[in-house]
């Protein structure tokens, strides 16, 4: 597939979240927060060993998973957002609601003041919250096309013998069978561990 194809798709997939409208997405971004903080307040103490989550701050038409980084918060948990850098890789600062929000130098996005830490800071997080546009039933993603996530993502491997739960919240609609080959998928990319939806809860793959 050309990139001009894989563009296309993306921009198929963009239509398509806005085409659900505010109203629904809301309201499916409610449920998915309910089972994202049902499972990780479910998991045992050895589970989440860090108490160390990883998040994106919403924007757009995105899943809003923004209450969830609020509950994790009052419980006590290090919630942890990227910033984004022109050779497209990523640090990180630790959120609280009362930090103070700037726009991005590389997108109309907001991110967190703050002190700036390497992938280090955050390879030993209990989960890793990881954006798409779409996703499949083998945990394949498509992303917007910027490759943070991807560089990120192939960074773990080397810097932690314990990798995070690799989670990606979606709406309903996003979440293909995987031998439809919808999307294409790079020998490269990284499948994800669970996919989870307001519909379908968590899809473990």
């Amino acid at each position: 597939m050309t990139q001009d194809s894989k563009d296309a798709l993306r921009k198929q997939f963009f239509a398509q979240r806005t085409q659900l409208g505010a109203q629904e997405r809301q309201r499916q971004s409610a449920v998915l927060n309910e089972h994202l903080l049902g499972w990780y307040r479910g998991l045992e103490p050895a589970q989440r060993p860090s108490g160390k989550v990883t998040m994106t701050i919403k924007f757009g038409t995105e899943p809003d998973t923004d209450p969830v980084m609020h509950a994790l918060y009052d419980d006590g948990v290090e919630v942890w957002v990227p910033i984004s850098h022109g050779d497209r890789s990523m640090s990180w600062v630790r959120w609280s609601p009362d930090v103070e929000m700037v726009t991005s130098d590389f997108g109309p996005i907001q991110e967190p003041v703050g002190e700036r830490f390497g992938p280090e800071q955050v390879a030993d997080a209990d989960v890793v919250l990881v954006p798409a546009l779409v996703a499949d039933t083998a945990g394949y993603r498509l992303g917007k096309g910027g490759g943070y996530y991807d560089r990120f993502l192939a960074q773990l491997p080397q810097l932690t013998d314990r990798m995070p739960w690799l989670v990606t919240p979606l709406f309903d609609h996003e979440v293909f069978d995987a031998e439809d080959n919808v999307f294409p998928v790079e020998a490269h990319d990284l499948a994800v561990q669970a996919v989870v939806t307001a519909a379908r809860g968590f899809h473990w793959v």
